[in-house]
């Protein structure tokens, strides 16, 4: 069973995947909105500080890559591009989040039937591994459901690991 988490903390350690509108609206407006594009270029050059001033650096536009690519081929890319520069994100900043905002609904993600692993529904209706090729099998397990309180109700504004290994 999937843990939930209600607190802030995923804004300044580990790694993320948000899609809440709510949630990410503060995050567009606080400087450090990159491209994917941007961000994988990192790789080749990394600035000396993080973008923007505050904890949390907000990539956007992953969700244009898992979408155009075939199934099979988004995994690779989330597990050969995206996976290292989540790892080398981390050794860098670690006392900064790193959240990859999508512009979808809640309804582009579900869960395994044991509540273990996180996929993407891209428009076509075929599935992407999302949580399984971005952070690891290894990391399956330590995938939490990251939730907002609205009336009472508990929302689901994304998902969150700790530490990539």
């Amino acid at each position: 069973m999937m843990r939930d988490m209600s607190s802030s903390a995923w804004l300044r350690r580990g790694s993320s995947i948000v899609f809440d509108r709510l949630t990410l609206g503060p995050l567009i407006g606080g400087g450090a909105l990159v491209s994917m594009r941007e961000a994988l270029r990192w790789m080749n050059a990394w600035p000396a500080e993080a973008p923007g001033n505050g904890q949390t650096v907000l990539v956007c536009g992953i969700e244009t890559f898992l979408d155009v690519m075939e199934p099979a081929e988004a995994q690779n890319f989330l597990k050969s591009r995206v996976k290292p520069f989540v790892q080398e994100f981390q050794a860098r900043w670690d006392q900064r989040g790193l959240v990859f905002g999508f512009g979808t609904h809640e309804r582009s993600f579900e869960l395994t039937a044991s509540d273990e692993e996180v996929l993407f529904i891209r428009r076509d209706g075929e599935r992407v591994r999302l949580s399984y090729s971005l952070w690891d099998g290894s990391a399956t397990m330590n995938v939490a459901r990251l939730i907002r309180d609205e009336q009472g109700k508990s929302i689901t504004i994304g998902y969150y690991v700790l530490r990539v290994s």
